[in-house]
C-alpha cells in the first residue's frame, strides 16, 4: 500500500477521535539486505564473456527511480572469478575485469553508463567443461556462488542448406506466393530457441552507396528436451517476407535521394538458450492468468538471478563465396510485386 493510500484511510479516523492524539507509523520498507544480483550468459560463439554484478536496493518513496543511481545498486568492494571445470579438475581460472559500458537501451536502469563483469577465455570456452562464478563482496562479508555447462553448437538440417542454395522461393508463378521452411538440430544443453533473418540489400543514393539490412524475427520455439538432435522448425510465409520489408522501408525520409536499391543476401539465424536461462525467461515472460503472483526463480547460490549459457548460430552461405539468395520469381516479385514494387528494388 502506498502512503498517500495510507494517509486517505488513516485520516478519517483521526477526525472521529476528535480530541484524541492520532500517531500512525508507516513501515512500508522490509530490513534491507544488500544481496547480490547476477546475470550472466556465457556463450562460445564470442571471444569476451560479460557478467552484470548488482545488489538490490531500497529506498523511501519510488523505488524504481533508485535503479538509474549506480551508487545505489553497486558494491563498493567486490571480486568474481570464473573457473572452468572438466572431468572435476580446475583447467582454467579467470579474475573477472570490471568495463563501464555506454550507448545503453532505453529501460529502467542507468542508460548513460553501467558497470559490467568480463573476462576473456584461452582459447574460448570449452563446451564439454563446467564453469563455476563466485563473487566476493567485502572480503568475505557475503559470497554468491553459480554453475552452468554450456550449450553445444549444433546447425542447420542439411536438406534446408541445399534447399536456400538452390535460391529461397518466396513467390511463384501468377502473383503466388511460397513458403520456405527454416530446419534446424536442437543443440544439447539447450530448450527454447529464436529464430530469425537478415535481409541485406545496398542502398544507392546522391552519395554513394551503402549497405542496409532488416531483421524479421520469426518467433520463438521449444524443444522437448535439453538431449539435442531434435529437428525444429520456423515457417516463412512469402507474403509475410516482402510485407516485412516494406514496413522496414516504407516512410523513409531520405526516399527522395535513393535512386535504387539492389537485393545482396539473406542470412539466418537461431539463438540457443541454456535450461536455466530458458527457465529464467519463462517465469518472467508477461502472463495472461488471472493470478498476480508468479513464481521466482534463480540458480544463484547466496544471491538472485540467473548464470547460465546461450549460443548463437548464422548461416550466411552453403558453399564459400555463395549467398543465400531469391530464386526468380522471387526476385522479380521484390521488383515489381503489390508490397515492394514502389521500393526501387533493381537487377
Amino acid at each position: 500500500m502506498s502512503i498517500k493510500k495510507s494517509l486517505l484511510i488513516v485520516f478519517p479516523l483521526c477526525v472521529l477521535a476528535v480530541l484524541q492524539s492520532c500517531k500512525t507509523d508507516f513501515d512500508i520498507n522490509a530490513p534491507y539486505d544488500d544481496i547480490p544480483v547476477v546475470f550472466g550468459a556465457l556463450d562460445q560463439t564470442v571471444d569476451t564473456q560479460y557478467v552484470k554484478i548488482n545488489k538490490t536496493y531500497l529506498g523511501t518513496g519510488d523505488n524504481t527511480t533508485y535503479a538509474s543511481i549506480n551508487d545505489s545498486i553497486l558494491f563498493p568492494n567486490l571480486s568474481a572469478t570464473i573457473d572452468e571445470e572438466l572431468n572435476g579438475t580446475v583447467t582454467n581460472s579467470y579474475n573477472l575485469e570490471e568495463k563501464w559500458v555506454k550507448n545503453i537501451e532505453e529501460g529502467l536502469f542507468n542508460t548513460d553508463s553501467q558497470k559490467v563483469y568480463f573476462f576473456v577465455p584461452n582459447g574460448g570456452l570449452n563446451s564439454e567443461a563446467t564453469y563455476k562464478l563466485t563473487v566476493n563482496v567485502d572480503e568475505g562479508r557475503k559470497t554468491a556462488t553459480a554453475q552452468t555447462s554450456l550449450v553445444e553448437p549444433f546447425d542447420f538440417v542439411s536438406t534446408f542448406k541445399i534447399q536456400a542454395h538452390a535460391g529461397l522461393s518466396f513467390a511463384g508463378p501468377n502473383e503466388s506466393y511460397g513458403t520456405v521452411t527454416m530446419r534446424w538440430s536442437s543443440a544439447k544443453g539447450a530448450i527454447k530457441y529464436e529464430a530469425g533473418l537478415v535481409f541485406y540489400y545496398d542502398e544507392h543514393n546522391q552519395n554513394g552507396i551503402e549497405e542496409k539490412s532488416v531483421t524479421w524475427s520469426l518467433g520463438k520455439a521449444t524443444a522437448l528436451s535439453t538431449n539435442g538432435g531434435e529437428e525444429m522448425s520456423k515457417e516463412i510465409l512469402g507474403d509475410g517476407f516482402y510485407k516485412i520489408i516494406a514496413a522496414k522501408l516504407d516512410g523513409n525520409s531520405n526516399e527522395a535521394n535513393i535512386t535504387k536499391r539492389v537485393f545482396k543476401r539473406i542470412e539466418f539465424f537461431v539463438a540457443a538458450a541454456g535450461e536455466d536461462l530458458s527457465t529464467y525467461i519463462g517465469v518472467n515472460e508477461p502472463s495472461n492468468s488471472i493470478v498476480s503472483e508468479r513464481p521466482t526463480f534463480t540458480n544463484i547460490e547466496g544471491g538472485l538471478g540467473v548464470f547460465s549459457s546461450r549460443t548463437n548460430l548464422v548461416m550466411k552461405e552453403y558453399l564459400a563465396g555463395f549467398p543465400f539468395k531469391l530464386n526468380l520469381n522471387s526476385q522479380a516479385e521484390l521488383e515489381d510485386g503489390q508490397y515492394t514494387g514502389h521500393l526501387k528494388f533493381q537487377p
